[in-house]
């Protein structure tokens, strides 16, 4: 756009004055007026041809200095000094003043040297040329600054990011060994009170006990791998519990109706035990905030993915101000991250009608 607007206005201007020198005009005035209008043309296409512009501005320099005879006076093309501000910025300075030099040359009469006369070629030439080159230079500067203070700015993101990664692993870690060191010693306690006790109810809920405890300690296991190495969660086999009786017994104890289809065994564990996470939060939440409300619970595996809804109607009974207030407030969060971290999708929110849903798509990795 410079360069358009340069050669516009160079031709209006001079276009201007060989229109107010009417005791001048001639047919060599003429001839000089199209060869400086041929050049500004050019212009236009300094940016892609900046050589070919340049080699032009040569000839055109030298035919108005053969044109000129023994005239004493320097012969410049007007769009002389913007050519060498462009061919200054554009190529190499090597080439660049190369270029101003050859346009010097014809523009001093050498059969008639004069201090003016040197001072109006270098003017046009070795000035554009050194001021271009000055503001070149202080561009580039400029621009391998900024650069450089970019590059120190994304340094400390990236070293801030990496210790508060190092920061939140080591917190997991910790909260791994402080939850594994606790669910073990339920698991043992679990376990001898099953083989001491007598009591058949008692040895039903110490064995229920221990399979969640074993279960728990076996997702904490799989979830540590995929926060600390980021790693997908491989394709597993089924947990050694059956998580389809265990969502069974777990929308029976809520009164929900549970529709499953599709085989579950095409997801691995990880991803059946974030359903299992998902119902269970969700049944909670409908037995906190919508007690006696039909709740329906659908869990379907196209064979790709674990798709999840649950669903609750309009509350039919005043809910527990006390019970609605316990608990920490993060269960949906936390669900929302742990399906999130696995890959999937997760929404939750009112359905219009007064009730609840909850949806979560959790991919399976291919075998």
């Amino acid at each position: 756009m410079a360069a358009i607007g340069a050669a516009a206005l160079l031709a209006v201007v001079q276009i201007a004055l060989y229109t107010a020198n009417v005791h001048t005009r001639g047919p060599g005035t003429l001839a000089e007026l199209l060869l400086n209008l041929l050049l500004d043309a050019s212009l236009t296409l300094v940016v892609r041809l900046p050589r070919t512009v340049g080699a032009l501005a040569v000839v055109v320099t030298t035919v108005l200095a053969l044109g000129a005879g023994l005239t004493p006076e320097a012969v410049t093309p007007a769009a002389t000094p913007v050519v060498v501000s462009f061919l200054v910025t554009l190529l190499p300075w090597q080439q660049a003043f190369a270029f101003a030099a050859v346009l010097a040359l014809p523009a001093i009469p050498i059969w008639s040297p004069s201090w003016g006369n040197l001072y109006m070629a270098l003017s046009s030439t070795a000035l554009p040329a050194l001021v271009a080159l000055y503001l070149r230079a202080r561009y580039e500067l400029v621009r391998s600054l900024r650069k450089r203070a970019e590059l120190a700015d994304s340094e400390r993101r990236l070293l801030a990011e990496r210790a508060e990664t190092a920061e939140r692993q080591r917190l997991a870690a910790d909260l791994h060994d402080i939850v594994t060191h606790h669910v073990t010693e339920i698991v043992l306690h679990a376990d001898a009170l099953r083989v001491t006790t007598g009591d058949d109810d008692a040895r039903a809920a110490a064995e229920r006990i221990r399979r969640v405890g074993t279960r728990t300690l076996t997702e904490l296991r799989d979830l540590m791998r995929v926060v600390t190495t980021g790693a997908r969660p491989l394709p597993a086999g089924r947990p050694d519990d059956d998580t389809d009786g265990d969502l069974a017994a777990l929308a029976a104890a809520d009164d929900a109706a549970l529709n499953v289809e599709g085989d579950p065994g095409t997801v691995p564990a990880v991803v059946a035990r974030a359903v299992y996470r998902v119902v269970q939060e969700s049944l909670t939440n409908a037995r906190k905030h919508a007690p006696g409300a039909p709740v329906t619970v659908t869990v379907v595996y196209p064979g790709d993915r674990a798709d999840v809804e649950v669903r609750n109607a309009a509350p039919r009974q005043s809910a527990d101000p006390a019970l609605t207030g316990a608990g920490s407030g993060m269960g949906l969060t936390g669900l929302n991250r742990r399906v999130t971290l696995l890959g999937g999708t997760f929404s939750a929110g009112d359905d219009g009608k007064g009730g609840f849903t909850v949806t979560a798509s959790i991919p399976a990795p291919a075998t």
